[in-house]
């Protein structure tokens, strides 16, 4: 009975063994399978470019940027006219340009980490708002959608952009709000840059634009004889101003186009230039009357000298702050 015993325990061991090494066989054809698998979707994302796409380039702060991430930027970068795309055709001056994209977008990763982590936020649709005004659009006129089309960009890209930009500059006032500039300030400021404060020499003029230099030689004469200038200039005149009787105010000569800047200037206080050839037609001007260069008063430039210092102060900070929080950041470049 021992040995029936045995004997039938014998072929039960051969079939654990069995099922055990089909077990085996089974896992491991599965892992050839993934094996396979992982290498064929390798391949098929080094052909495709995606590979590339999700290689690491940088790291901030442990946060990945990919290749993807840089090639976005830089095209961002072209579109403000910060990269010129011509560079990009010069594979040296492409990889320059591709550090430059990389510097700036570890820096805004940077920026936008830290107003987050100072609950810096821009409200649903305000970035449509901001966008509107300094645009110039109505009240609800789709204004950033409009110019994301006219661009050819994606419109939720080109929001996040907006969004982005808010949040950095809403960043930038946080980090100095505490700058102030003094009275003190501003009058050392005054006093030692006062050939800035200096109005220009200015004349008062009035004009008659004329197609032929028969009609202008003409009109001239006129004048000489006793004609009123601004009713000769209301009934022959070309050009903006012939409602006004050719009336240009008060004017910058420097901002003349240089021929007629030559004639108004032969002129000492008033009188009429002669005919004039321009490449807009034939001008004759009357100068009637001038205002020496004088120096601005103080009071009158207080408020544009603290604007600029101000500005200039808060880019100095800001700029320091940006310098010391990049020393500082776990920055690691891979390109």
């Amino acid at each position: 009975m021992e040995e029936q015993a045995i004997e039938a325990e014998e072929p039960r061991e051969e079939v654990r063994e069995s099922r055990g090494f089909s077990r085996r066989r089974l896992w491991w054809g599965i892992v050839a399978v993934a094996v396979v698998a992982l290498g064929i979707s390798g391949i098929w994302l080094w052909a495709s470019g995606t590979w590339t796409g999700w290689r690491t380039v940088a790291r901030v702060d442990g946060e990945r940027i990919r290749r993807a991430d840089l090639e976005d930027h830089l095209a961002f970068l072209v579109r403000q006219g910060r990269i010129r795309q011509e560079s990009l055709a010069d594979p040296v001056r492409e990889k320059e340009a591709e550090r430059v994209a990389l510097d700036d977008l570890v820096t805004r990763r940077l920026l936008l980490a830290e107003a987050e982590r100072l609950k810096i936020t821009v409200g649903p649709g305000e970035e449509d708002v901001v966008f509107g005004k300094v645009h110039g659009a109505q009240p609800g006129e789709p204004k950033l959608a409009e110019a994301a089309k006219k661009a050819g960009e994606d419109t939720n890209r080109m929001r996040q952009e907006v969004r982005n930009q808010l949040l950095i500059t809403r960043l930038r006032d946080k980090i100095t709000e505490d700058v102030s500039v003094s009275d003190e300030d501003i009058a050392k400021y005054y006093e030692s840059h006062r050939q800035a404060f200096v109005a220009p020499e200015l004349a008062r003029l009035r004009l008659l634009i004329l197609d032929s230099r028969q009609e202008a030689e003409r009109l001239h004469q006129q004048h000489l004889k006793g004609a009123d200038f601004a009713a000769l200039a209301r009934e022959r005149s070309k050009g903006g101003t012939r409602e006004s009787g050719g009336d240009m105010g008060w004017v910058d000569p420097r901002m003349l186009p240089p021929a007629i800047a030559s004639a108004v200037a032969a002129i000492p206080q008033k009188g009429i230039t002669p005919v004039i050839e321009t490449k807009g037609g034939f001008y004759v001007v009357r100068v009637e009357g001038r205002q020496a260069p004088r120096q601005i008063p103080f009071s009158e430039v207080k408020g544009q000298i603290t604007q600029a210092l101000t500005a200039e102060r808060k880019q100095a900070k800001f700029t320091e702050w940006v310098q010391e929080r990049r020393r500082t950041a776990r920055i690691q470049i891979y390109l």
